[in-house]
């Protein structure tokens, strides 16, 4: 008998759900509050962001390109979770990924 294929096993023996995550690297328009999303359009659908789970920044040669990346998880009212990136050099915002 197995296990769903979204179920994993924890080194502790213990069961859990698995993440499972979708790239889409598409471009988006934010709304900021105190220098924090709060919200973005995507795809011609507003979402508000009803909290943010973890900021990051990736800069220097990765590799080569001279990125300078900084990164937002957000959760979206309704429960959904997306990572968001600002595009320093750029200026521009992008949807990276969608986390299921």
């Amino acid at each position: 008998m197995g296990s769903p294929s979204n179920i994993r096993s924890t080194p502790g023996g213990y069961w859990e759900e698995a993440l499972v995550s979708k790239r889409y690297d598409e471009p988006v328009e934010v709304e900021r509050d105190a220098g924090m999303p709060a919200a973005f359009v995507w795809r011609r659908g507003r979402h508000e962001v009803a909290d943010v789970i973890g900021r990051w920044r990736i800069e220097g040669r990765w590799w080569e390109d001279g990125r300078d990346r900084e990164y937002w998880r957000v959760e979206a009212k309704g429960g959904a979770v997306f990572d968001l990136y600002h595009d320093r050099r750029g200026g521009s915002w992008h949807l990276e990924r969608i986390w299921d």
